[in-house]
């Protein structure tokens, strides 16, 4: 039976690591009563400090409460009285806690020496400037808001910041540090003291933060110190992934060098600092894997049309060795009968549409294409969007009768690729897989409806497509220009749509507002009468639809 503990972690301030009370009260007691003394010694200011705690720094000890038979051993602060969140009812959050985390494995010995020993370093390159350690940065347009970086520094005509990671730090702060930093037009850069290139031993801390930086790390090991101080400037050991072809698909090799501060890219749209640009080396071998299956496929169609025509030649030879009578033979009957047996059949006018509509779609969503190849961990519906586009529709139909649930990835692929698309300029037709996936997520919504799901038709998705433009306040599709040509497609009375123009105007009034759509949208100001029926123009409108349409949209209620 595990025992609850006021103080559930500490400070290890030797190494600037915690130490959780449950695995450290697990240990022998030989472990435990010496640490216990030596942190009494703490106490009475024979040694410097070791635990402490992570909210208000006071020195930790170890005491022996009553448990249910036995002394329960646990941390204790070294004073009763104080201030300090652990010592009152309040629990403190989960981003009080990951903040004092983060700001408390700063105040350990290696941690304190390191940044230090940085400062001592970039002091000795004339380039660099204004070097401070751990002074306040306040943001630019919010001074509530501010951070402590451990060195902040002048760099040329840029302002640089050195964030030392020595322990687990949440991935919340990290990206919350990130984007403090690009906010405020700083330059970040983490600093390790190692660095594991083995993935199943690297820490989510290491991951976290060599990902979000162009796949780079920098480590500060004996061996860059000792380059910085003979060079008189800073060195660091980087480890970065280099990308390499294989079978037409993207793989990478580890690679680690020693590289000078002044060796370093600085990215000026997201404020990283690496050595090795990974994105661009990438996307150089994925143009380059395009025009390598561009090349294969031409050659195919050439080796196609060569083996036409040598199936051609070999007719008129054997044309040639045969005798016939022209008057009394019917060549031409001869001569199908022969090529029958030769001949490559040709494309259709159809099915070279479908290729070439194919090929448009592969080009259109190429980035997304890359990613999804490039990724060793796809879902199963993420591999729906490999497919060929002329197959794609019915794989998906096909894929939603199982009713299947989006997992944590595919939701943040679908966000994703909506918010590049929908911030985009692009049309959003049936050339975007934003278009698919759309269709998608209306099967998904319909897939514990069976007898709606079976009824799932053109007409239905052309209605749903339209609710979705008025939505997210861009047509997609269909090819209209505006939102208000999409709804003026069901006032149109030659059109069929118009018998659903009451379920146009309820996702109006759900998503905007009457009036809002139209100030925004109708320059013309033709669509409020209409939708106020004042010429009593309106059809018998019809309701057959209503359910599949509150289902795939819940906001709309009829």
């Amino acid at each position: 039976m595990s025992t609850k503990r006021t103080i559930q972690e500490v400070l290890n301030k030797e190494d600037g690591n915690p130490i959780d009370a449950d695995i450290f009260f697990n240990q022998s007691k030989n472990v435990i009563w010496k640490r216990r003394i030596e942190l009494q010694e703490v106490i009475k200011g024979i040694r410097e400090p070791i635990f402490v705690c992570y909210f208000c720094n006071q020195n930790i000890k170890i005491n022996g409460g009553k448990g249910l038979r036995k002394k329960v051993l646990h941390f204790a602060h070294q004073k009763e009285k104080g201030d300090c969140i652990l010592k009152t009812d309040a629990k403190p959050t989960r981003e009080q806690i990951e903040r004092v985390k983060y700001n408390g494995a700063k105040e350990g010995l290696l941690h304190f020496e390191t940044k230090h020993l940085i400062k001592n370093i970039l002091e000795l390159n004339k380039d660099f400037s204004n070097i401070l350690v751990e002074k306040v940065v306040k943001c630019n347009s919010n001074y509530l808001e501010w951070k402590k970086p451990d060195i902040k520094t002048n760099y040329k005509n840029v302002e640089v910041v050195f964030e030392i990671q020595l322990s687990t730090t949440f991935l919340s702060v990290i990206v919350d540090r990130e984007h403090f930093y690009k906010t405020n037009n700083i330059y970040l850069l983490w600093i390790f003291k190692d660095f594991e290139i083995d993935d199943l031993k690297q820490l989510f801390t290491q991951k976290d933060v060599f990902y979000s930086n162009n796949r780079n790390a920098f480590v500060l090991d004996e061996v860059a110190i000792n380059l910085s101080l003979q060079n008189k400037e800073l060195y660091l050991l980087c480890y970065y992934q280099k990308p390499k072809i294989v079978n037409l698909k993207i793989d990478y090799d580890w690679c680690f060098e020693y590289v000078s501060f002044d060796k370093l890219i600085f990215n000026e749209v997201d404020y990283k600092i690496f050595y090795f640009d990974v994105k661009k080396a990438e996307e150089i071998l994925n143009n380059e894997i395009l025009a390598t299956q561009k090349e294969i496929r031409e050659k195919e169609l050439k080796e196609q049309q060569k083996a036409k025509e040598n199936a051609l030649k070999l007719l008129k030879e054997k044309k040639k060795n045969i005798e016939y009578d022209y008057e009394d033979y019917n060549y031409s009957y001869y001569e199908d009968e022969i090529e029958d047996e030769v001949r490559i059949p040709e494309l259709t006018t159809s099915q070279k549409l479908i290729r070439d509509k194919n090929i448009a779609f592969d080009e259109n969503n190429r980035s997304t294409i890359i990613d999804l190849r490039n990724d060793f961990f796809l879902t199963n519906y993420q591999r729906l969007f490999l497919m060929q586009q002329s197959e794609m529709y019915d794989k998906i139909f096909e894929f939603f009768k199982d009713e299947y649930t989006f997992t944590k990835e595919d939701k943040e692929f679908i966000n994703n690729e909506f918010n590049r698309k929908t911030q985009s300029s692009d049309k959003l037709n049936e050339n975007t897989i934003v278009y698919y996936i759309s269709i998608s997520i209306f099967l998904s919504r319909l897939t514990n409806y069976k007898e709606l799901y079976i009824n799932y038709n053109v007409s239905i998705q052309q209605l749903l497509f339209a609710i979705l433009s008025i939505k997210i306040k861009k047509v997609i599709g269909n090819n209209f220009s505006n939102l208000i040509q999409v709804v003026n497609h069901y006032t149109n009375l030659k059109n069929d749509r118009v018998v659903f123009f009451d379920v146009i105007v309820k996702a109006i009034e759900t998503y905007w507002g009457i009036d809002k759509f139209c100030n925004s949208e109708d320059k013309k100001g033709l669509l409020k009468p209409k939708i106020l029926n004042t010429n009593n123009w309106k059809p018998q409108q019809d309701g057959k639809y209503n359910e599949i349409v509150s289902i795939v949209f819940p906001e709309i209620k009829f």
